[in-house]
């Protein structure tokens, strides 16, 4: 959302939902335990701390929330099963997009969930696991829009300025799209009627919108237009991990990629309220090249 972005001005204010990366400071950090009799998947994961994965939590609700030591959410729900199957013990800390991937480098924590996209940016500090799932565009009005062409037909749309597909659709509307500097001032002028269409992360709209009477949100890239590269070829987020750390990328993505082949996550993202379109990530991970 950058390479991909800024996505740090967009998610960050929801809710004071963040948009950023990284591990806040002092946190509080909360623990689970394994059973002594484990027997794990892959052999010899290296982590910070041997025998225990630590994870920073990016509050982005439906995907991951610290939720005051309680973490829930898809990602929380993805790494868990991992983690059971690895007989690591886990350690979860609040975090925020600033700084994670710093916190990942400087050995504090070993991954980091919270929709983090793959970029080129990103690469050079830290490794990926395979792709969880889309970070889709979305798309909330009254009127039922689903596509880009739907918001032709508008006279005010608005979205939040370093998303990919900003500069596409600055094409496409000219003068009649709004750009704002987060998701709060955004969705605070579609809510008062100064704008058609609140264009923003699929996946914060369906949190946003969803006890709002006759207002839907669709996810762009269900129907994609080729004139916005961002919705036809959608970054994709993974688990930013230590650089170099081949035994614990291996097991991650060997855990991700299982659940999707077996409609876990899938699962995950509809019992969330989110289009099992997110779940169609590219054969090849799609990393988002450097601006």
């Amino acid at each position: 959302m950058n390479t991909n972005r800024t996505k740090a001005a967009g998610l960050l204010a929801i809710a004071t939902l963040t948009l950023g990366l990284g591990l806040t400071g002092c946190g509080s950090s909360t623990e689970a335990s394994v059973d002594s009799d484990c027997a794990p998947k892959h052999e010899g994961i290296e982590t910070v701390s041997p025998g225990k994965l630590t994870v920073g939590v990016i509050d982005i609700p439906p995907f991951s929330s610290y939720n005051s030591g309680e973490p829930e959410g898809i990602d929380i729900d993805i790494v868990n099963k991992i983690a059971k199957d690895e007989c690591l013990e886990l350690s979860y800390q609040p975090a925020t997009y600033a700084d994670a991937v710093q916190s990942i480098s400087g050995n504090n924590i070993d991954i980091a969930v919270g929709t983090i996209d793959a970029t080129e940016k990103r690469l050079k500090a830290v490794d990926f696991s395979a792709s969880t799932y889309l970070d889709g565009m979305g798309i909330a009005s009254k009127t039922g829009a689903t596509t880009v062409a739907d918001l032709e037909k508008m006279d005010k749309v608005g979205t939040i300025d370093g998303y990919l597909w900003v500069e596409d659709l600055k094409e496409i509307l000219g003068d009649r799209l709004v750009t704002y500097p987060s998701s709060v001032e955004l969705k605070a002028d579609f809510d008062a009627g100064r704008l058609d269409a609140d264009v923003d992360a699929y996946g914060v709209q369906v949190v946003q919108f969803k006890d709002a009477d006759g207002i839907t949100v669709a996810l762009a890239n269900d129907n994609p237009d080729e004139r916005v590269g961002a919705i036809v070829t959608a970054p994709e987020a993974a688990f930013p991990l230590t650089k170099g750390n081949t035994s614990l990328r291996e097991a991650l993505s060997a855990g991700i990629e299982a659940q999707r082949e077996d409609g876990t996550i899938t699962e995950l993202l509809v019992d969330a309220g989110l289009s099992e379109g997110l779940g169609k990530v590219a054969e090849e991970q799609y990393v988002v090249p450097a601006s």
